[in-house]
């Protein structure tokens, strides 16, 4: 009976994790080579499993939109609570980014709260969690890699156009923490179809003194790449770390 107790307490307990514990934000985007006027189909992916595991709540996410080269704000037509669409104008690379809310997660003994440690009663620890998404669109002919520095506390920036990638080689991405290079951070890639297990990623490596990670095209297809980065918080009485959470998309072919 006591083994059965215990078993139904953990069950509650899993079930009870609020929707931000450890998810990932990620964009699947049916066509990344697009022409001008042509819609693209962006869909928001949300949880452990790539490319598709949870519906994200609507009221969870915060910005969803595009930049253009010369970072010119662009808004996105929303056709339902988790798929959006962008009709290019012009020619150009252009990054689509998505974002949830900010906020506090606390875990205590009685489950987890989204709120910070203020009030609360025994809390094991909290974290502020920020949470993103990128992509890129090229519409029309090759041009030069857009300047993708958005300014977000943590950013994936991909060293190489992705349409130039192929099965065997090497994708490099520097990864930015407050506009610097972030060196001996993991960094995690996966593509569609090499597991549907939650939290399982074909390729796990570091970035380098530099701030580059060196990711291996192991299959065509859609990829992601993630990275997850804390530090302190300043007042410990209110939460323990801030939690930054990034993903970048693209596609092999």
């Amino acid at each position: 009976m006591k083994k059965i107790f215990l078993f139904v307490v953990i069950l509650l307990f899993c079930f009870s994790t609020p929707i931000v514990n450890a998810h990932r934000l990620w964009l699947n985007i049916d066509n990344e080579q697009a022409k001008v006027g042509q819609p693209v189909r962006i869909e928001i992916g949300w949880g452990h499993k790539f490319p598709k595991d949870e519906m994200i709540e609507e009221k969870f996410l915060h910005h969803v939109y595009a930049l253009d080269s010369k970072n010119a704000k662009i808004s996105l037509k929303q056709i339902s609570s988790n798929v959006f669409e962008f009709i290019p104008a012009k020619e150009g690379a252009y990054r689509i980014l998505a974002d949830i809310h900010p906020g506090f997660l606390s875990k205590t003994t009685e489950g987890y709260k989204l709120r910070s440690k203020t009030g609360l009663d025994n809390v094991v620890f909290c974290f502020r969690y920020d949470i993103r998404a990128k992509s890129i669109v090229y519409v029309g002919k090759k041009g030069e890699m857009p300047d993708q520095a958005t300014g977000d506390i943590l950013e994936i920036i991909p060293l190489t156009d992705t349409r130039d990638l192929k099965k065997g080689e090497i994708f490099p991405a520097k990864i930015l923490y407050d506009g610097k290079p972030l060196s001996s951070v993991d960094v995690k890639a996966t593509y569609t179809g090499f597991s549907d297990q939650s939290n399982t990623f074909a390729v796990t490596t570091k970035t380098d003194e530099r701030g580059v990670a060196k990711i291996k095209i192991l299959e065509k297809g859609n990829w992601m790449v993630n990275v997850m980065y804390e530090v302190p918080y300043p007042n410990t009485e209110e939460c323990d770390k801030y939690r930054y959470n990034a993903c970048f998309t693209f596609r092999v072919r």
